[in-house]
């Protein structure tokens, strides 16, 4: 069983979130839905979160639950719950800040405008939002734990000093780390002005497989300009975890980002639906969720945990493997046995 369960997880690892397809021409009256996390918390209910937007990216933000459609392994599912950002009052969200506190924060006013970005973000943030801060230079700290008292995130925020090194990767794991056991929507913005130089359990590989087995999005803002960070990692990060990579090459750019990542959580919806499977079987699941008026589907796969059962299209295969498996192991104990007695 062990070894199934191994490749299972292989599997997982390997899986690539997708998004919408690309519009066709001529789509830009058409609307696009963008899934960011799927959380099986509360199974066998399944939360889908998403963004919808018209074809030029603008937000919609008044649709209403009879004009989406939603699959589970390609079968319609019914929407059992459902959010849009114009019918609720506050919608919070849980959000882990990580940024980067190198020595090479000092340069060029990135400590000060990182702080005067944050803050613009805090106050665009749905009341009750929940906020935590995960700071990093050669070590990785949890400056502030999660609050809904946002004064306290600014106060943390404003007693970073820079010093050290970059270990960019062990923060980002760090955070999913703190983050992943909480229900509801949430989301990772890690911040860096450089490239990794001292992480020491993980890599953009590790990173990108511990957020996407918790369904987790992480944003990445770079802060610099060409040469000076790793674009092409950070934005790899972004796309398979369903997250968005932000380059800022002054204080200002970065501000704008900070707001416009804030804005978007305001734009969030959320589906719920009963899962056609309640057995927490170890498996993925395909999840796809359309609008009446897209001309293409959104999917995702989620994971859900648990111990891995033969479905009907591969029992037979199964079975023989466990059959395989079971005499191994009886081999083996005989094996041993003998030895012991000699």
């Amino acid at each position: 069983m062990s070894l199934v369960l191994a490749c299972m997880i292989a599997a997982l690892g390997q899986a690539e979130a997708s998004g919408p397809a690309a519009e066709p021409p001529g789509a830009g009256d058409g609307s696009v839905v963008v899934i960011t996390q799927a959380d099986e918390s509360k199974f066998p209910e399944i939360n889908v979160y998403f963004e919808l937007r018209k074809g030029d990216g603008t937000p919609i933000r008044d649709a209403v639950q009879g004009e989406f459609r939603l699959t589970e392994d390609g079968k319609e599912r019914p929407i059992t719950s459902f959010d849009a950002p114009i019918t609720v009052q506050s919608r919070p969200t849980t959000v882990v800040l990580v940024v980067d506190r190198s020595g090479s924060m000092r340069e060029g006013g990135k400590m000060a405008g990182m702080r005067a970005a944050v803050r613009t973000f805090l106050d665009g943030l749905p009341r009750g939002s929940r906020v935590a801060v995960v700071a990093f230079g050669s070590d990785v700290d949890t400056t502030c734990p999660f609050t809904e008292d946002l004064e306290k995130v600014r106060d943390a925020i404003d007693a970073i000093e820079p010093f050290g090194g970059t270990r960019f990767y062990d923060a980002v794991v760090a955070a999913v780390e703190l983050v992943e056991e909480v229900e509801g929507r949430k989301a990772i913005l890690a911040l860096t002005d450089g490239q990794d130089t001292e992480s020491r359990e993980a890599d953009l590989g590790r990173a990108v497989e511990v957020a996407r087995r918790a369904n987790l999005p992480v944003h990445t803002l770079g802060l610099g300009r060409g040469g000076q960070i790793d674009d092409e990692s950070l934005e790899r990060l972004a796309e398979r975890t369903r997250g968005q990579f932000y380059r800022a090459e002054s204080a200002e750019q970065l501000r704008k980002i900070y707001e416009e990542i804030a804005e978007r959580l305001g734009a969030t919806y959320r589906v719920a639906f009963p899962t056609d499977r309640p057995l927490q079987d170890g498996t993925l699941r395909p999840i796809a969720l359309s609008h009446v008026r897209s001309r293409s589907t959104a999917e995702t796969k989620l994971f859900i945990p648990g111990m891995v059962v033969p479905s009907p299209g591969w029992s037979g295969l199964f079975t023989a493997l466990l059959v395989g498996l079971s005499l191994v192991l009886i081999a083996g104990d005989r094996l041993w046995t003998r030895l012991l007695r000699r």
